[in-house]
């Protein structure tokens, strides 16, 4: 069997990826800071190592003996400055891939759609320029980590790039910042909510597309993984909805929102969120167009519809949805 070095095993997309590699007869070495809880555990077959990506020594030691590797570790970021966040999300990819090209094995790196410039008229696609210098930290961290690995490939490193859009879903351990929105709904909550959209996609047909892209990406090629283009408040009422209540009506202007977002940073940070900031808002006013035809006609991707996705995540909490049960398609 063939073995596989998976980075940020233990966050919200590698434990939904670890067990689709081991279905697919892959032996997996997970990795991260943290030893996932025993409510969380990994798949049976799966070794655990701990320690940082960002290690060059201990990450050489936990490629030995592996004919390709996952990169997953990033962190998400919605704030104007985040240290830790921009060394992980630059420094990690470019030390992955520099390992993975001088033992000869194929790189996976999970990019994000916000490496790409989302502000860019008409729809985004795999040949959408790089984030610039004018957007938030988070898109220019994960561009600049993007431009890492294309550099090592162009040295002869075996390198697939997948982009993911927003990533909603079960299973959510840490809880998401976006499934807790639709979580609050489902409650009967009714947080403020922006108005604006984005691109949401299935946490389970992310980690799928990762998993065929391992096998059979083509080399050199970045594949988008998107879903359904949505309002947010949308996503928030089809949470409502599935579980019996009544769908959410308003929502805040963007207009009215944006001059209050630097006030929104500083107050977050107190409370420790983020998701009232101006990166945050900026995201959904690009709400951008986003094609997966690429992914579709290369990898087989086929993301499932966002009223099922939601019914799912409410599901994995234990939400009964019985009263919403139409809407998801049953």
């Amino acid at each position: 069997m063939k073995r596989v070095l998976v980075t940020g095993a233990g966050g919200y997309l590698g434990l939904n990826l670890l067990p689709r590699l081991v279905a697919a007869d892959w032996t997996v070495r997970a990795l991260g800071p943290h030893r996932p809880t025993a409510e969380h555990a990994l798949p049976g077959g799966a070794e655990w190592v701990t320690g940082s990506v960002l290690d060059e020594e201990f990450l050489s030691g936990a490629m030995a003996d592996c004919d390709a590797v996952v990169h997953l570790a990033a962190r998400i970021t919605l704030r104007r400055r985040d240290p830790a966040a921009w060394r992980l999300n630059t420094h990690g990819p470019a030390l992955v891939a520099a390992a993975a090209r001088r033992r000869g094995i194929r790189l996976v790196h999970c990019s994000s759609i916000h490496a790409l410039d989302c502000s860019t008229a008409g729809t985004i696609t795999e040949a959408t320029p790089l984030a610039g210098a004018d957007r938030p930290l988070y898109d220019r961290s994960k561009a600049v980590g993007q431009r890492a690995v294309l550099a090592e490939a162009a040295k002869g490193l075996d390198a697939v790039i997948c982009l993911p859009t927003g990533i909603i879903g079960p299973v959510d351990h840490r809880g998401s910042r976006v499934n807790g929105l639709i979580l609050a709904a489902a409650r009967g909550y009714r947080p403020p909510v922006v108005a604006g959209g984005f691109d949401w996609v299935d946490v389970r047909d992310v980690a799928a597309g990762i998993a065929v892209a391992l096998d059979w990406g083509r080399s050199g090629r970045s594949y988008l993984l998107g879903g359904t283009r949505a309002q947010l408040v949308t996503l928030m009422s089809l949470g409502a909805i599935l579980a019996g209540r009544r769908p959410l009506h308003l929502a805040i202007p963007l207009e009215w929102a944006r001059p209050l977002a630097p006030l929104g940073e500083v107050v977050g940070r107190r409370l420790g969120t983020d998701v009232f900031t101006p990166a945050a808002l900026g995201a959904l006013a690009d709400n951008p167009m986003v094609s997966n035809r690429r992914a579709r006609e290369e990898l087989g991707f086929l993301p499932r519809p966002l009223a099922m996705t939601v019914r799912d995540l409410l599901l994995s909490v234990g939400i009964d949805v019985s009263a919403g049960a139409g809407v998801a398609g049953r």
